[in-house]
C-alpha cells in the first residue's frame, strides 16, 4: 500500500486531528501544536493560557503523556499574538502542569516556524512582524508573546543555507532574586546534610537554586534518577517552608524548579535543572540558564560584559550573557540574552479513537 493510500484511509477515519511539529532543542523536546485547538480566545497571553487550562487540558494531558508523549515531554500551543508587532503567541505545558516561560520550547517554535515557512521577513497584516536585521542580513528579528510577556528574538539563518536557522537568541524577561541563603530543613539521609542553602530567583516562575558545591552537600550528579528525586524534594520542601510573590503577578506564587548548578569558573559552569513530573531538563534550560546568570550577576560572580557558557546534562550548552539592568518591583532585574538551536524531529497528526480507554493518557 501506497504512503498517500494510508494517510487517506487514516484521514478519513478520524477526520479530528491535531497537528503537531516536534523538535528537540540541546537534547530538550517540544511538541509544537499548530492546528487542531481551533481558536484560542483572549486579549493577553494569560487568559490564553487560562482558557486553555479550562476547556482543553485533556489535550494537554493527552500530548505530554504516554502512550502519545511521555513525563518528559514539553508542549507549546500556537496561538494569534497579543502585542502590536509580535509574530505568535505561545502558551506552555508539560505533563504536569503550564509553565509561565520556556526558554528552549520558543527555540524549538521559532526554528520550526522559520523552517517551515510558515514565517518570513515582512510576514503579517502590519508587515512588521518579522524583520531583517539592519547589521546582519542572516539575521531575522521578531517578538514572540508569552505568559510571561513578550519575548524579542533573533534568529541567524545557515550562510549555506538560508531556509535552515542555525540559532536562535532570546531576551528573556526581566529576572531577579527573591532571596537569597534560605536554609530548608531536609532529610539528612537524602542530602547528607540537614539544611540545605539555596537562592530564590524568579524567571517568569520561582527558582531554587542549589549551589552543588554548598559545604556537606552529596549528590552525585551522574545519576539522573538521583537528581530528579532531589529536585522534586526541593521543590516540596521549599513550598513547604518558604512563601513566594511575585510583586507585580500575585498568580506567580509557587516554586516550580529546583536548579542544581555548579560556577566553575568566571565564564562557564553546569547546571541540572528539574521540574514538572519528575523531570530532567536535557538542555541548559533556557530560563535555568537565565536564572543562573541573574544569581551569579547578582552576587557579584558575574560582570555584565561576560559571555557564559552554560553546559546541560548532555554537555550542549547556551552561551549567554547580561543584557540589561532593571527593576521589577522593588527588586533589583536583569534581562538575559542566551543563544541555542533546535532540530527538526517530526510531523505528527494525533487523533483520539471513541473507545481507546487512556483519552487523558497516563503516567506510570
Amino acid at each position: 500500500m501506497r504512503a498517500e493510500d494510508v494517510a487517506r484511509v487514516f484521514f478519513a477515519r478520524h477526520p479530528r486531528r491535531v497537528q503537531t511539529v516536534d523538535s528537540h532543542t540541546c537534547g530538550e523536546a517540544t511538541r509544537l501544536i499548530v492546528s487542531g485547538t481551533g481558536p484560542i480566545p483572549g486579549r493577553s497571553m494569560a487568559e490564553k493560557r487560562r482558557w486553555f487550562q479550562d476547556n482543553l487540558d485533556p489535550l494537554r494531558l493527552r500530548l505530554t503523556r504516554e502512550p502519545r508523549g511521555h513525563r518528559d515531554m514539553v508542549a507549546a500551543a500556537l496561538t494569534e499574538p497579543v502585542s502590536p508587532g509580535a509574530a505568535f503567541g505561545l502558551i506552555y505545558m508539560d505533563a504536569c502542569r503550564y509553565p509561565h516561560l520556556c526558554g528552549h520550547a520558543t527555540i524549538g517554535a521559532v526554528t520550526s516556524m522559520l523552517e517551515l515557512g510558515l514565517l518570513g521577513p515582512g510576514s503579517g497584516p502590519d508587515n512588521t512582524r518579522i524583520q531583517p536585521a539592519p547589521e546582519d542580513p542572516l539575521a531575522l528579528t521578531l517578538v514572540v508573546d508569552t505568559p510571561s510577556g513578550p519575548l524579542h528574538v533573533e534568529a541567524r539563518l545557515d550562510p549555506t543555507d538560508t531556509s535552515r536557522v542555525s540559532s536562535v537568541t532570546l531576551t528573556s524577561v526581566p529576572a531577579f532574586v527573591f532571596a537569597e541563603n534560605v536554609f530548608l530543613d531536609v532529610p539528612s539521609r537524602l542530602f547528607g546534610l540537614e539544611r540545605l542553602r539555596v537562592d530564590l530567583v524568579c524567571v517568569g516562575g520561582f527558582f531554587a537554586m542549589v549551589d552543588l558545591d554548598q559545604p556537606g552537600l552529596e549528590i552525585d550528579t551522574a545519576s539522573p534518577r538521583r537528581i530528579i528525586e532531589l529536585g522534586m524534594e526541593v521543590i516540596r520542601l521549599a513550598n513547604d517552608q518558604i512563601r513566594v510573590h511575585h510583586p507585580l503577578r500575585p498568580d506567580v506564587a509557587t516554586v516550580d524548579v529546583t536548579e542544581f548548578y555548579r560556577h566553575t569558573g568566571c565564564r562557564e559552569g553546569h547546571g541540572f535543572v528539574v521540574y514538572g513530573e519528575s523531570h530532567l531538563d536535557r538542555s541548559p534550560c533556557g530560563t535555568g540558564t537565565t536564572a543562573k546568570l541573574t544569581l551569579l550577576f547578582h552576587k557579584g560572580l558575574l560582570t555584565d560584559d561576560a559571555e557564559y557558557v552554560n553546559h546541560g546534562p548532555l554537555r550542549t550548552a547556551f552561551t549567554a550573557c547580561i543584557h540589561e539592568q532593571t527593576t521589577v518591583g522593588e527588586y533589583p532585574a536583569v534581562t538575559v540574552r542566551f543563544t541555542g538551536s533546535a532540530h527538526l524531529t517530526g510531523l505528527h497528526e494525533f487523533v483520539l479513537d471513541p473507545d481507546d480507554p487512556f483519552p487523558e493518557g497516563y503516567l506510570l
